[in-house]
């Protein structure tokens, strides 16, 4: 079957000299957030780049405010799956094909990665499409519920969800063992709190900003422990696991 969806894109105020980012595409359950930065995990950036596993190529056209992208995967291409993207009607070309045993049966999920914008999706819902769909492909929500696969559920109430806090000196290990674990662990989807893991979600172009930040370190530092404390507000509020990684 031949699946497809819309995004359109919508800028949000910001301060910074690359404020707006969006990245879509799919990735299996068992991948992080970082569409892109890791293998399974196939992106489509406005910077007019695709990625997988923190491999960035040129790929079809920038892409901006207003404009419409739609993501199409095909499974019936032989042993391959042909993953391709288009923008406002106008088809890009294959980005990536996938061989079939690779992927081992497991379904691919459309994932969207973010930045300072507001999108809107269209998996079917509408009662018209943003832009014409090449004949043959399916939005995800008209597909028959048997051919779906769902993702993995969180925990059904408070008392089912865990936290651990890592405790121990600085350059202990407690951010490798609680990345272990998380790994170790895929089905309890652990989100991991700590400046260490905001740092590591505010890569460019899959470089660590160790790498390629030309200001103040310390103010970077001051701006992901600002983060963290407002995604600790938000923790408290979501049925989640959590692995506390904060000295």
């Amino acid at each position: 079957s031949q699946v497809n969806e819309e995004i359109s894109v919508k800028h949000l105020p910001s301060s910074e000299p690359d404020p707006h980012v969006v990245r879509v595409g799919w990735s299996l359950d068992s991948c992080s957030t970082q569409l892109g930065e890791e293998p399974f995990s196939y992106g489509y950036g406005g910077t007019g780049k695709k990625s997988t596993n923190s491999k960035f190529e040129n790929y079809g056209e920038a892409f901006a405010e207003n404009d419409v992208i739609a993501c199409l995967v095909d499974f019936e291409c032989g042993e391959e799956v042909e993953m391709s993207f288009m923008k406002n009607g106008k088809w890009l070309g294959v980005a990536y094909r996938v061989r079939k045993e690779q992927l081992g049966g497991q379904a691919l999920f459309p994932h969207v990665l973010v930045k300072n914008c507001a999108i809107e999706f269209n998996f079917g819902q509408r009662e018209d499409t943003y832009f014409s769909v090449p004949p043959g492909f399916t939005f995800i929500q008209h597909l028959p519920m048997a051919e779906r696969v769902r993702g993995t559920l969180g925990p059904k109430s408070k008392a089912e969800c865990e936290i651990l806090m890592m405790v121990g000196l600085p350059a202990a290990g407690k951010t490798t063992w609680a990345v272990k674990h998380a790994a170790a662990n895929p089905s309890k989807k652990y989100n991991i709190l700590g400046t260490n893991a905001i740092m590591d979600k505010m890569r460019v172009m899959g470089l660590r900003r160790q790498r390629n930040y030309a200001g103040r370190w310390d103010v970077l530092i001051q701006q992901a422990t600002q983060c963290l404390n407002r995604l600790i507000q938000i923790a408290a509020r979501k049925k989640r696991n959590y692995i506390l990684d904060q000295v």
